[in-house]
């Protein structure tokens, strides 16, 4: 029972409790425009799980504080967070490449480009084998769809 909100995480410094924003929408008859409103609540998180950029489904709950009056019952998504390890494997394979982030970023994109030619290729291999095999079974389909890939 209670009320429910979807939310982001914007505060998790105090233990077991988090304070997540909820975006809602005024209509303003004087301008005539709607305005993005936020209301900030404070949340029981039993298990400190909570990161700040979580989008996290709470409820209303009994009172537990003066301010705590909702419980996370569950994270919709999980917010990025910094993994040192992962960012040392990048900046390694960077420093081994001796390239500077731009050509970084070409390299990667013409081995990308590279990889979808290669797609594309056995793609068109297929649709030909497809196309021969349709031409055997039935030559008028197999005749329509030749002339449909020219």
């Amino acid at each position: 029972g209670g009320y429910q909100f979807v939310g982001k995480v914007v505060s998790n410094r105090m233990n077991k409790s988090v304070v997540v924003a909820v975006s809602y929408v005024v209509w303003i008859p004087k301008y005539k425009v709607y305005e993005r409103r936020y209301a900030r609540h404070m949340a029981h998180d039993e298990g400190n799980s909570c990161v700040i950029g979580d989008i996290v489904r709470i409820q209303q709950s009994q009172k537990m504080s003066r301010h705590k009056t909702y419980v996370v019952t569950s994270t919709l998504k999980q917010a990025d967070v910094y993994d040192a390890k992962a960012a040392a494997v990048l900046l390694k394979e960077r420093a081994s490449n001796k390239l500077s982030g731009v050509q970084y970023a070409e390299k990667r994109l013409s081995d990308i480009q590279e990889r979808l030619l290669k797609l594309r290729e056995m793609y068109q291999k297929e649709l030909l084998l497809n196309s021969k095999s349709a031409k055997q079974a039935s030559p008028l389909t197999g005749d329509l769809f030749a002339e449909s890939m020219d």
